[in-house]
């Protein structure tokens, strides 16, 4: 029978990129430096499980759309280029 690990969630997130990690760790003491160095990164949300050995599923949904102020500039562009063309 395997033992008890825990597993840290974490997200880390920039304008460019949004990076989801689930990390394994085995003992508290790993777990707490994982989370001392989190902190130092100024990541401050995260979750920790208990359990025994998992498995993992991904379901991702992401819906995106045209900013507003966005396809304005982008029709101006295209008045401009009309007028000057």
């Amino acid at each position: 029978m395997s033992a008890d690990r825990f597993y840290l969630i974490y997200q880390e997130a920039s304008d460019e990129e949004c990076l989801l990690t689930i990390q394994p760790y085995d003992d508290q003491q790993a777990l707490a430096e994982a989370i001392n160095r989190l902190q130092s990164l100024q990541v401050d949300e995260y979750t920790i499980i208990k359990g025994r050995k998992m498995r993992a599923a991904l379901r991702l949904a992401v819906e995106l759309q045209e900013d507003e102020d966005t396809q304005a500039e982008v029709d101006g562009d295209k008045a401009a280029a009309k007028e000057n063309g």
